[in-house]
């Protein structure tokens, strides 16, 4: 398959409004496979724990794209589903650097020698450095559901 096929699969960004049945039965069986895996997670307690701290605007934005992008795949709208896989990342990386600079910036407040200050010192960077990694954990995981739809059932929809 040449780069133009491909380009030509990315450039469509509409199909018929009647999704085949071969491709309606793939989604749904792919989307129950995540959202069984996030239910298995959200069981356990570690889903739900992002969206609970002071990173919660980032991860409920990055799950709106994630939404947003599965929405796209139904609709077959593959160069859309890319770009948000793509972004998506770039908003979870966002989250890192914000998470970074709470931590740092509690790190940099704590030239003292009393120990509740040191305490809540370094609860402040832990909660800065649960915001870099929970956004960046949340976009690399969006962006990876992304990529397999778009390439299991992109390719299918070819």
């Amino acid at each position: 398959m040449g780069s133009h096929a491909v380009g030509r699969r990315l450039s469509d960004t509409h199909s018929d409004h009647g999704a085949p049945k071969a491709f309606l039965s793939r989604f749904i069986v792919l989307q129950a496979i995540g959202t069984a895996g996030i239910v298995g997670l959200w069981a356990v307690g570690v889903a739900g724990k992002p969206f609970a701290g002071n990173n919660a605007f980032l991860c409920w934005l990055i799950a709106a794209i994630g939404a947003l992008g599965i929405l796209c795949v139904f609709f077959r709208r593959w160069r859309d589903v890319d770009w948000l896989a793509t972004h998506v990342v770039r908003i979870g990386l966002l989250g890192t650097v914000v998470g970074l600079i709470v931590a740092f910036s509690a790190a940099r407040a704590g030239g003292t020698a009393d120990p509740n200050a040191i305490r809540s010192m370094i609860g402040s960077v832990i909660d800065g450095m649960y915001v870099a990694l929970y956004a960046t954990l949340l976009g690399i995981a969006t962006n990876l559901w992304l990529k397999i739809n778009l390439r299991l059932l992109g390719n299918f929809d070819g």
